[in-house]
């Protein structure tokens, strides 16, 4: 009979408690100091008005807190929550390729309804990044690290440029990055033994459906890297280790099986109906940006150093995630040249510059200044995996430096005070941007949408336009607060679908644009999209511009911060057949010649080419300033700065090109899908030199056995004429001009199509 093992003293079963007790309070007490760094950085600013100002620029935090209600709001009213036709109306959108945060939603839901969606919004920003370098700090506890040098890795990941970038625009669907840690501290348990496997089975099981439901991309990249680390591990690993690795493959395996089973009506939604097209890669890491830090860390509000990382903070700033630092990448390299014989550093070194250079996208860039293909140029021809974000790859990045500073600092015999001078290095270059102004945005509601006013003026499910429109305004936020009285024709979610990017308002809306009689634009919108109402914010650049505004309405009101204007029902049934395409093609028409004329009057008054700028004709009158429609300024989430004009020296601005070309010839362009610029290519055939359409690289038009692009390939068109051709092209002009205005605008009883000559 074999002997049963001798059953532990008491005092060893107190001991072992104790022990258990005391590893949980030193890890409560990292994830406490961690939480106190946040509110102190980020919280501080929200004190008293918690529940209606936010953390996190632009519009971003209003979508995040429209799912927070929304999901709430469809379990409990029976609707489909995958599918609404509340944004974007009448086609309606499916809510599973946007940020949905189901997860977090769920888990605040008593928050958001006793407070308020922006106090539960707050308070996941507040405890996002702690929780995230918590889940970092027992990790690195796990693999090696003290409890002061896995605290410094918490911070080092839980407070990156990552973490911070995403935070600048309250993107909790990437700062809740916990369960990535957790997954990989699941499975180093697993391989060494100390972990059954069924029960790794559930933990990483829970694990995946978890991060599912925070988001999406995060799931589909860990699952890539994942496979990465495995695949390098298995390289580097001792026979042994990797006979235990191979061993957990079928568990890993069967838990993302059970995890799809569960998630699988989410997926279902994703794949079985309309899948976007915009690719996302261009939103990448520029080299420069490894050690000059982007105004999300206290460094780079310094002028010398903001002025070094104006070059690639041209896009988003919550996209800039690129910021190492120099004590980091100084310890990265003692680190790889100290430890390249054990198996782990190699795997974490490797697997950290596979990481970082598919973090720089597909295309390699310095100082903004772009060079040549890199390996990331993979991900845009593998469908669903072009909608990846390259520059949130430095995620797993900032993980793997995490492991490598705990490890480091608790295992170099370098002496106690280097260690604290090195440490102190780190946190000093890599510290958050300390001004409560640059992470906290105040709640700019107008009245009509904060109170009742609302109900008094609008129609229950009616369908309205906001203005400022998309990303650009708090659209909607404004429809939650009011319990999604009103259904948007427009909204933002992270895209706009293709059946409104192609009408010309809405590209003027979102782009700042010239639009040729502005208001026949927008009503011929509203009878297509079956918008009965024009609501728009005291804010909005186009508050007072008479031309988009201009004709009969059935009523317009000046009420609660806010202008409405309510069509006549006869004209929207007048326009209900007008296409987008046959108002694209009008506007660029009308927008081309209009620019061939002012380029003839600039040459007549002795103007010079070199001088020449659709802002220069504009403020000499040769282009009309009342067609300007849309934004005038960039964002502060472009920058991470104050708001700035869009600049007005340049050939290129709000949609239109005109200016000297190499070789002293004159430039002329609009934007627009190839079918709308086509006929204006043909008209000018017999005056042009070159007709170049911009895809991924020139195509001129009028050369000779040209392949015409895809009709609906949307990029700029730039005519090219001789100087002494330009009077003659004119004359095209205004011809094509005379009859256009002959044919009349589309608020008549005949809808215009544009002639071609």
């Amino acid at each position: 009979m074999t002997a049963l093992p001798p059953a532990e003293s008491d005092s060893g079963l107190q001991h072992r408690s104790r022990a258990k007790r005391a590893r949980a309070a030193r890890s409560l007490t990292a994830f406490g100091i961690y939480l106190a760094f946040a509110w102190i950085t980020f919280g501080r600013g929200l004190i008293g008005h918690f529940r209606n100002d936010h953390i996190g620029m632009g519009s971003d935090p209003g979508l995040m807190a429209w799912f927070l209600q929304w999901w709430p709001h469809a379990l409990t009213h029976g609707l489909n929550p995958f599918l609404t036709d509340l944004i974007w109306a009448p086609t309606g959108f499916n809510l599973t390729w946007t940020t949905g945060i189901p997860l977090p939603a769920l888990a605040v839901w008593p928050i958001t309804a006793a407070a308020g969606p922006f106090a539960a919004f707050n308070l996941l920003c507040l405890v996002a990044l702690p929780l995230s370098g918590w889940a970092a700090f027992v990790l690195c506890r796990r693999l090696g690290g003290g409890w002061w040098s896995s605290l410094l890795g918490g911070y080092i990941f839980g407070f990156s440029s990552y973490t911070l970038g995403q935070q600048s625009c309250g993107h909790i669907h990437m700062t809740v990055v916990l369960f990535v840690p957790l997954a990989v501290l699941t499975a180093v348990d697993a391989i060494e033994g100390k972990l059954p496997p069924r029960r790794f089975l559930l933990l990483l099981t829970a694990i995946l459906v978890a991060q599912f439901l925070v988001c999406v991309e995060v799931f589909t990249t860990m699952t890539i890297f994942a496979a990465l680390a495995l695949l390098l591990g298995n390289s580097f690993a001792p026979r042994d280790t990797r006979s235990r690795l191979l061993a957990t493959l079928p568990y890993i395996a069967g838990a993302y099986a059970l995890a799809v089973a569960i998630v699988s009506p989410y997926l279902y939604y994703m794949l079985a109906f309309h899948i976007p097209g915009e690719a996302r890669l261009g939103y990448s890491n520029d080299l420069l940006n490894l050690i000059v830090p982007a105004p999300t860390q206290a460094l780079g509000v310094i002028p010398f150093i903001a002025h070094l990382s104006a070059s690639f903070r041209v896009s988003s700033i919550v996209e800039v995630d690129g910021y190492v630092g120099l004590p980091i990448l100084l310890l990265f390299a003692i680190y790889a040249w100290r430890g390249w014989r054990e198996p782990l550093c190699r795997l974490l070194v490797d697997s950290f510059l596979v990481i970082y250079v598919l973090s720089l996208g597909p295309r390699f860039h310095v100082g903004g200044v772009e060079l040549f293909g890199l390996p990331a140029k993979i991900f845009g021809v593998l469908p669903i995996l072009d909608k990846l974000v390259p520059s949130r790859f430095m995620a797993y990045g900032f993980l793997i430096l995490a492991i490598i500073a705990a490890r480091w600092f608790a295992m170099s015999p370098v002496g106690v005070i280097r260690k604290i001078i090195f440490a102190a290095a780190i946190v000093l270059f890599t510290l958050p941007n300390l001004s409560p102004g640059f992470w906290v945005r105040a709640d700019a509601t107008p009245a009509f949408f904060a109170t009742p006013l609302y109900r008094q003026y609008l129609r229950l499910g009616e369908s309205v336009l906001v203005l400022p429109f998309g990303l650009h305004g708090d659209s909607m936020r404004w429809q939650a607060e009011t319990a999604y009285y009103f259904r948007m024709a427009g909204g933002w979610s992270g895209f706009t679908p293709p059946e409104f990017a192609r009408w010309p308002i809405v590209d003027a809306f979102l782009e700042g644009a010239y639009l040729p009689a502005p208001a026949a634009q927008l009503r011929a919108f509203m009878a297509r999209e079956g918008v009965q109402v024009v609501v728009v914010s005291d804010s909005d650049p186009d508050a007072n511009n008479s031309a988009l505004f201009a004709g009969a309405w059935a009523a317009t009101e000046h009420v609660g911060g806010v202008r409405l204007y309510r069509a006549l029902p006869d004209v929207l049934t007048r326009l209900s057949d007008t296409t987008p395409l046959a108002m694209e093609q009008r506007a660029n028409s009308v927008l081309f010649d209009t620019l061939v004329v002012a380029a003839d009057k600039w040459f007549a008054d002795g103007g010079k080419l070199a001088q020449l700028t659709p802002f220069e004709a504009q403020r000499r009158r040769l282009l009309p300033a009342d067609w300007l429609v849309g934004p005038r300024s960039y964002p502060d989430w472009v920058t991470g700065e104050s708001p700035s004009p869009i600049r007005t020296d340049q050939r290129t601005f709000a949609g239109a090109y005109l200016g000297g070309m190499p070789g002293g010839d004159l430039g002329v362009g609009v934007t627009g899908t190839y079918a709308s610029l086509a006929p204006i290519a043909q008209r000018y055939r017999a005056d042009a030199l070159h007709a170049y359409f911009f895809l991924a690289s020139p195509r001129d038009l009028l050369a000779d056995g040209a392949t015409p692009p895809n009709p609906d390939e949307r990029a700029p068109m730039v005519i090219h004429f001789d100087v002494s051709r330009v009077a003659q092209a004119a004359s095209i002009a205004r011809t094509e001009l005379a009859g256009m205005e002959m044919m009349g605008d589309p608020d008549g009883s005949k809808v215009p199509q544009p002639r071609s000559r």
